[in-house]
C-alpha cells in the first residue's frame, strides 16, 4: 500500500516582518495596511511593474487543506480531507502535525517545491520548530510529485493551475484567486479562504490522477475507479466541514462533473 497526501496553503504577508522592515525604512507609526501598501508598491517598482509578489519569508499561512488517499491494487481511494485556519489555532502545532503527516507519504502539490514547502520550512525556522526529518537526506516526504514542475517541464513552459484544470474539464479558478486572500483575510472571510484552498487541492488531486493515467502508472480501470472514489468520497467528506465552507464547496463539486463524467469509464473504452 502507498499513502498519498495532496496539500495546498494560502498565505498573507507576515505582520511582524512587514512591521520590522517598515521600521528599518523609517515608516513607523503607519498601520499594517499602509506599511504593506508601501512594500507592495516598492516590489512593483523593482520589477518594472510586472509583479508585487513578496519574497517567501514574508508569507504567513492562514489556511491549509489536504487530501489523504491510499493506493492499493492500482486504485487510489480517498481516506480523508483536512483543513486548518489560523483563527485561534496554534501555527506551531499545525506545522508539527504537517511534517508528521508527510512522513512516509507521497506528497502531491502544484508548485509545492517552489512555494508551499519552502514557506512551511521558513515558518518552522521563524518559530524555532525542529523538523529534522524534513531536512534530512531521504526524509519527509518520501516522494514529492510537483505537478507544476512536471507539466511545465521544470518551469520552461509555465502555466497556472487554472489553465491545466480547465484543460481537463475542471472549473479552475472562479471568483477567488490567490491574490484575493490578503483582502479576504482582512474582511474576516475565513470560510471563503478555506473553501478556495480546498478547491485548489481537489483540482490538484484530480489533475494528479489524470497525470498518473498519462504516465502509465494507472491503468484505465484503475483510473476510472480512482476518479469514482474521489467523486463519491468528496461529497461525504465535505459534509463534515464548516457550514460556510460546505455552502461553497458542494456547488463546486457540481461544476467538476465534466471531469468526473469523463472518468466514469476507462478513456480507452470510450474511444472504441
Amino acid at each position: 500500500m502507498k499513502r498519498h497526501l495532496a496539500l495546498d496553503i494560502e498565505t498573507i504577508a507576515d505582520e511582524d516582518l512587514v512591521s520590522a522592515v517598515s521600521s528599518a525604512d523609517q515608516a513607523t507609526g503607519r498601520s499594517y495596511e499602509e506599511q504593506l501598501s508601501r512594500l507592495l508598491a516598492a516590489r512593483r517598482a523593482q520589477s518594472g511593474g510586472r509583479s508585487d509578489f513578496l519574497p517567501l519569508p514574508y508569507h504567513r499561512p492562514v489556511a491549509a487543506c489536504w487530501i489523504e488517499a491510499d493506493e492499493i491494487g492500482g486504485v487510489l481511494r480517498l481516506t480523508g480531507v483536512g483543513r486548518w485556519t489560523d483563527g485561534g489555532r496554534d501555527e506551531a502545532a499545525f506545522l508539527a502535525a504537517t511534517w508528521e503527516r508527510l512522513r512516509s507519504r507521497t506528497l502531491v502539490t502544484f508548485h509545492g517545491e517552489g512555494f508551499d514547502l519552502p514557506v512551511l520550512g521558513l515558518r518552522s525556522l521563524k518559530l524555532g520548530l525542529p523538523s529534522p526529518a524534513h531536512h534530512a537526506a531521504g526524509g519527509v516526504p518520501d516522494r514529492h510529485v510537483d505537478l507544476f514542475d512536471i507539466l511545465s517541464r521544470g518551469g520552461s513552459n509555465p502555466a497556472p493551475l487554472d489553465l491545466y484544470a480547465k484543460l481537463v474539464g475542471l472549473p479552475g479558478k472562479e471568483d477567488t484567486a490567490g491574490k484575493d486572500v490578503q483582502r479576504l483575510y482582512a474582511q474576516g472571510a475565513a470560510d471563503r479562504i478555506a473553501a478556495y484552498c480546498m478547491t485548489d487541492v481537489v483540482q490538484t488531486w484530480l489533475l494528479y490522477l489524470r497525470w498518473r493515467l498519462l504516465e502509465g502508472t494507472l491503468g484505465a480501470q484503475g483510473y476510472a475507479r480512482s476518479v469514482a472514489s474521489a467523486r463519491e468520497r468528496l461529497h461525504a467528506l465535505f459534509a463534515e466541514l464548516r457550514p460556510g465552507e460546505r455552502e461553497l464547496l458542494l456547488p463546486f463539486l457540481e461544476r467538476c462533473e465534466p471531469f468526473f463524467s469523463g472518468g466514469a469509464e476507462p478513456p480507452l473504452r470510450q474511444a472504441l
